[in-house]
C-alpha cells in the first residue's frame, strides 16, 4: 500500500505568506473536510487550526483503515513550515519545506508506510483553487534506492445544506 502521504500538509498552507516574522497564519481556508486519492488509496483528512497558534492538526484515515495524526507549523525563527505525524503500525512523516510561497510550497519529506517502506525526497504542494490542491513526491524507495514519484489531488468535502 502505498500512502497518499503525498501530501499531507499538506496541501496545506497554500495562499499563505509565511516570511514576515510577525507572521499569523490565516490557516482558516484549510480547515475543514478533505478527501484526497491517488492511483493506490483513498484517503480522508480533518483539518483545525490550533487554538492560539500557527498550526493545524489533522487526522487522517485511509480506505485501508491507517489512521495518522499530524501537527503542522509555522516556525518563524528558520521561514519554514513544519509537518509531522505518526500512524498506524509505525507509519509516519515528517517534512520540511523551505520554499513556501502564496500557491506553492516545496520542501524535503521522509516517510515510513505502515508496510514498513520508507521513502526520502523532495515534496511539492500546490493550491490549484479554493477546494482543490496537487502535491507530488518524488522519493528515493530506500530498500530498492530506486526514485519513485508519486501524486495526489485533494479536494474539499463540502458540507451538505440541510433543508428547513
Amino acid at each position: 500500500m502505498k500512502k497518499i502521504i503525498l501530501s499531507l500538509f499538506l496541501i496545506t498552507f497554500l495562499g499563505v505568506n509565511l516570511f514576515a516574522d510577525n507572521h499569523k497564519c490565516p490557516w482558516a481556508w484549510l480547515t475543514g473536510h478533505w478527501k484526497a486519492e491517488d492511483k493506490y488509496n483513498k484517503t480522508e483528512v480533518i483539518w483545525k487550526k490550533i487554538k492560539n497558534g500557527d498550526g493545524i492538526t489533522g487526522a487522517w484515515k485511509d480506505s485501508d483503515g491507517n489512521i495518522s495524526k499530524e501537527v503542522v507549523g509555522w516556525c518563524p525563527d528558520l521561514k519554514v513550515v513544519t509537518a509531522f505525524a505518526t500512524g498506524t503500525n509505525g507509519s509516519y512523516w515528517n517534512v520540511t519545506f523551505n520554499e513556501v510561497s502564496k500557491n506553492r510550497m516545496k520542501g524535503k519529506m521522509r516517510r515510513r508506510l505502515p508496510d514498513g517502506l520508507v521513502h526520502e525526497g523532495d515534496f511539492v504542494v500546490e493550491k490549484e483553487g479554493k477546494d482543490r490542491t496537487v502535491s507530488v513526491f518524488k522519493g528515493k524507495n530506500l530498500k530498492t534506492g530506486e526514485t519513485e514519484e508519486f501524486k495526489g489531488v485533494f479536494e474539499r468535502i463540502k458540507k451538505k445544506k440541510t433543508k428547513k
